[in-house]
Parts: structure tokens; sequence; C-alpha cells
């Protein structure tokens, strides 16, 4: 698989981030600080860096100028709390490639790794722009006929397969970055498709309240799922 660069000053998501890109087969290195970051880039090839904005000395949009000025083709996937979501479209204007959000799933991480590097390989973006355009069509979806297994006891999704398609998600039908509201709602309706009426873990894997989640569904006009009955409850 890929060697992944992680900068992530927290050790417990620091390891929760490593245990999930280590069972997708990934090669991971961590690193506390964008110096340090730096350093390792210098010293040894990467195929991505996973960056935390907020870091101690350097933080994350210092370490994207500086990939920037030197001219480095290292995709970026940066990581963001709720709270600081809205610096992700800084750091997309600045070179990153995607961006997730704290605690973002295993799921989450494999679609944004597959996108930045495909995006990466194929050298699709030859510009940034200014702004995101709004109003893009939506380009994110769950395959009709994805394969999803129950959780697991520890509450962590098993995914058999998801049908993501070939276009890079986060990008509109004119290759600009698409807004943060257009890739909220993807994500909401992708979590709503995996976990059904469990919207109480709907809300968890979000990073949101469910009183939020109700909002915003009925703001995207979407249904309310059924809660799961006891007896499928009892059947995973």
């Amino acid at each position: 698989m890929s060697r992944i660069l992680l900068v992530e000053d927290d050790f417990f998501e620091c390891s929760r981030v490593e245990s999930a890109l280590l069972h997708q087969g990934h090669e991971v290195v961590c690193v506390g600080d964008g110096d340090a970051a730096l350093a390792r880039l210098d010293a040894e090839p990467f195929d991505l860096m996973l960056l935390d904005l907020v870091l101690p000395g350097l933080d994350g949009m210092g370490v994207l100028r500086t990939l920037e000025a030197r001219g480095s083709s290292v995709p970026v996937i940066v990581s963001v709390t709720p709270a600081g979501i809205d610096g992700a479209a800084s750091a997309i204007r600045a070179g990153a490639r995607d961006f997730v959000v704290k605690p973002a799933g295993a799921l989450r991480l494999k679609v944004a790794i597959t996108n930045a590097l495909a995006l990466a390989g194929a050298g699709a973006v030859s510009e940034r722009p200014a702004a995101p355009v709004a109003g893009a069509p939506v380009r994110l979806r769950l395959a009709h006929d994805a394969d999803w297994t129950a959780q697991d006891r520890s509450g962590q999704p098993a995914a058999k397969a998801c049908g993501i398609n070939e276009s890079l998600p986060f990008l509109d039908a004119l290759g600009h970055t698409r807004t943060l509201e257009q890739l909220e709602a993807d994500a909401i309706r992708a979590a709503v498709s995996l976990y059904g009426g469990r919207m109480s873990e709907v809300a968890r894997r979000l990073g949101i309240g469910r009183s939020t989640l109700y909002r915003k569904l009925s703001a995207l006009g979407l249904p309310v799922p059924e809660p799961v009955s006891p007896l499928a409850v009892a059947a995973e």
C-alpha cells in the first residue's frame, strides 16, 4: 500500500489513526509537529501526508506554505476539528488535496487517501481556484449495490465494499473544489445510508449532536430513517 506521514500532536488521536491506517495495509510514520514533518520529508520518501492543522511550533498552514515554496508534490490531507472546519477551505486553497474531520473513521480516511493519491497521480488539477464554486453537482455517492456488513461489538463499521464514483468527489465537473456545505451533505447522506436508523451512531460518527443532525437532515430535505427494531439490533 502507501507510505504515509502522519502529523498529529495528540497522542491518543495519533494512535487511533495509525491503527486504522495500519489495518488498511499502509506503512505509517508519526511525528508531532510541523518542523519534524518537514525534516522527515527531507530525509525519506512518502506517498502521502495526513496533516493536523493545529500543531505546536510550525502549524499545518505553515507546513503547506513551505511545501508550496519547495515545489513539493507529496499529496496532503488535512485533519480538522468540527470547530475548525473553516480552516479546511484555506488548506485546500494552499494545496491540500482533501480534508477529514476528527475523529475521522476508517472509511472516511480510506476514501480521502484514495482520492488524494488518484488526484496526485493523474495531475488532474493544474491550477487552484481562488474560491469554491457554489451550486456544483454532487459527485460522491454510495453505489446501489454496496455490500455492507453489520458493525462489530466495538462499534467499528465493517464495509465489504464501498462504490465511490471514480471521479474525484471533492471536485465539481469543472475540476474546482466543491463547497464545504456540499461535502458535509455528502458525508451526512453516506453516514445515514451506512448506519441506517441508528441516529445516535450517525451523530457520533459525524462528530455532532443528535439535535444538530436532525436540523441538518431537515435542511437537506432528507427523511429521518425509522429506528432499528430491537430484533434487528439483537441480530447484529
